[in-house]
């Protein structure tokens, strides 16, 4: 091991981007125009869709299976969408940011890969621990399973830009 690399691993500057962005929006906390398209596209996106699940829920809207089908093609459409712009954004990254959001989105993917590996073999255990039915209607949730793989991207990204 070269001296330079002891440097760097007895290095514990803390890192040049702010936490409070990297943690909830997923970005450098750079204000760059990609990044606040991004942000704002984002935003606006979801405002949208949250909007529609409002009234697409509420009392004086009830649910029908048209209004299902609407509901999920619009969520699919938004992630679609949200996809698209942090490809947008990720394209005006430098190098070094673009390894880092990369390599977060890979362990992303691996941490989404093990948790849903571990549901299935838990599954067949579930009716030891609790009442676990399979019904096809769950599957209508995967594509709200994004939302709660955005924020382990964000973690990742947390813990990826310590390292650099």
């Amino acid at each position: 091991m070269t001296t330079e690399h002891q440097e760097h691993l007895t290095n514990t500057e803390p890192s040049r981007w702010p936490t409070c962005a990297m943690l909830f929006w997923g970005t450098f906390g750079t204000k760059s125009p990609a990044e606040r398209r991004y942000v704002m596209r984002s935003v606006f996106a979801a405002a949208v869709v949250m909007l529609w699940m409002v009234l697409a829920f509420s009392d004086h809207f009830p649910p029908k299976p048209a209004v299902m089908k609407i509901t999920l093609l619009a969520t699919g459409a938004l992630i679609t969408y949200i996809a698209w712009e942090l490809y947008r954004y990720l394209s005006q990254l430098d190098e070094l940011a673009r390894r880092m959001q990369l390599e977060a989105i890979a362990w992303t993917y691996l941490t989404g890969f093990v948790a849903a590996a571990w549901l299935g073999v838990l599954a067949p255990f579930s009716h030891f621990l609790m009442h676990w039915p399979y019904k096809p209607s769950l599957l209508t949730a995967i594509p709200f399973l994004y939302f709660l793989l955005e924020p382990v991207r964000a973690i990742w990204l947390y813990v990826l830009s310590r390292r650099y």
